[in-house]
């Protein structure tokens, strides 16, 4: 009994004992309860959790790439606009002269520049007066100001000028900017007539009787109380080509008095433009004539001399006339006498 009852004791001690100590079983030298206690301590591979939030960070990291919007720096670049307005050259100052187009030609073409090689931008007639700015380079052509026209490159060869050894040589290339940068000009239309149609008259001459197309008109004879008018005309199939001859024509007729071996010149017939009639349209074609008076005559043989060009080729609906034409000058005379 008594046996038991320690029995009994010890047991509950053990089981105390175990449970304060958790290391061995009071006395029971089992090995698989020992294992079993020791391999316990692998719970903490859940520290391989951090492993994940580490990369959680690396993987957040590339959003600092948005710091690359400052690409728009570049914009920086519009400070380079400014300049790009500063190099616009000024306009020149020079000293200016006052001309105008000679008679050479009824109506000069305007230019962008000092040759040939540049457009039209204005045509401009006889007479009109000119302000001129400065010579090209080669002294060939004039940078002008035409009244009520504008500006551009005139050749020097239809310019009048007082004092040209005065005028000074012009910045070319910044007036030829100057001038392409410009709106075109509206080209002047044919000038309009001076004089109304006529018939011709008994004591109208014309200029170039001698020719073989007319004989009636060759050879005439008057008295030292006609009215003289020395006449020509030209013809197309078209107005619009009239007008062209009109617009680029130049005549240079001359009144001759025979002397002795030899001619001398009376007058110089320079007033042509002053005598145009209006178009008319006889046997399918379009005429426009001239008249020129030059009053009565002393007694004596007469020629007249007459000479067409053209500063611009044209064209009669069978024939092209004036440069690089099939016709480049025009000619002929008309001898008549006064008793």
């Amino acid at each position: 009994m008594l046996r038991r009852f320690f029995s009994q004791i010890w047991g509950r001690a053990c089981v105390l004992l175990l449970m304060t100590l958790g290391l061995s079983a009071c006395g029971l030298n089992s090995p698989q309860v020992a294992t079993q206690i020791v391999t316990i301590p692998p719970v903490p591979t859940n520290t391989l959790a951090p492993v994940v939030t580490t990369t959680q960070r690396f993987t957040a990291t590339p959003i600092p790439t948005a710091t690359f919007i400052p690409s728009a720096t570049p914009i920086a670049t519009d400070t380079p606009i400014p300049p790009t307005e500063t190099p616009q050259p000024p306009t020149p100052s020079l000293q200016t002269a006052r001309g105008a187009v000679n008679d050479r030609s009824q109506v000069v073409n305007l230019r962008a520049g000092p040759s040939t090689d540049f457009d039209a931008i204005g045509k401009v007639n006889s007479g009109t007066t000119l302000t001129i700015l400065g010579f090209s380079d080669d002294r060939q052509w004039y940078f002008v100001v035409a009244d009520g026209v504008g500006e551009g490159w005139m050749s020097a060869e239809f310019v009048s000028v007082a004092n040209a050894t005065a005028i000074a040589v012009a910045p070319s290339i910044e007036l030829t900017r100057r001038a392409e940068s410009r709106p075109a000009i509206t080209p002047v239309g044919t000038p309009p007539p001076t004089i109304a149609y006529r018939s011709t008259r008994r004591t109208d001459v014309l200029a170039y009787c001698d020719l073989p197309d007319y004989p009636n008109e060759a050879g005439k004879k008057f008295t030292r109380e006609s009215t003289i008018t020395i006449f020509w005309s030209w013809y197309a199939q078209t107005r619009d080509q009239i007008n062209d001859h009109v617009n680029y024509s130049q005549y240079e007729v001359t009144l001759e008095q025979k002397e002795g071996d030899g001619w001398r010149r009376v007058q110089s017939l320079d007033r042509w433009r002053e005598y145009r009639t209006n178009t008319v349209q006889q046997r399918g074609q379009f005429f426009v004539y001239w008249y020129v008076p030059v009053g009565k005559l002393a007694p004596g043989e007469y020629r007249v001399v007459y000479k067409l060009t053209w500063t611009q080729t044209v064209d009669d609906g069978s024939k092209t006339f004036g440069p690089g034409g099939l016709e480049e000058v025009n000619t002929g005379t008309c001898l008549f006498s006064v008793s």
